[in-house]
């Protein structure tokens, strides 16, 4: 498993972020405040982690759709990996 990953932080009220984070459950935890949940992303591909205690009734398609801070990360099965510039070039348009 690779130690850190480049993904896309997205706060409320924020413009999406790019960090480098550790790639762990404890790092996500941290960064969305609270027990994690795993939805598709409008990028095939690509995946949000949110915070599970506000669940989604639908795929996240805007980023009004979810509540709090949430990340998003590319998947590789099974585990999430580095954003490809493309990606982060969509999803930060897609999620401002």
């Amino acid at each position: 498993m690779v130690k850190w990953i480049r993904v896309l932080v997205v706060e409320p009220g924020k413009s999406p972020d790019i960090r480098e984070m550790p790639n762990n459950l404890k790092a996500f935890e941290l960064t969305i405040g609270g027990y994690l949940e795993i939805a598709e992303s409008v990028r095939p591909g690509c995946s949000i982690i949110y915070n599970g205690n506000k669940p989604l009734l639908k795929k996240p398609l805007r980023r009004s759709d979810i509540e709090g801070t949430f990340i998003i990360v590319r998947v590789d099965p099974p585990e999430p990996v580095s954003l490809r510039q493309e990606d982060i070039t969509t999803l930060s348009e897609v999620y401002s």
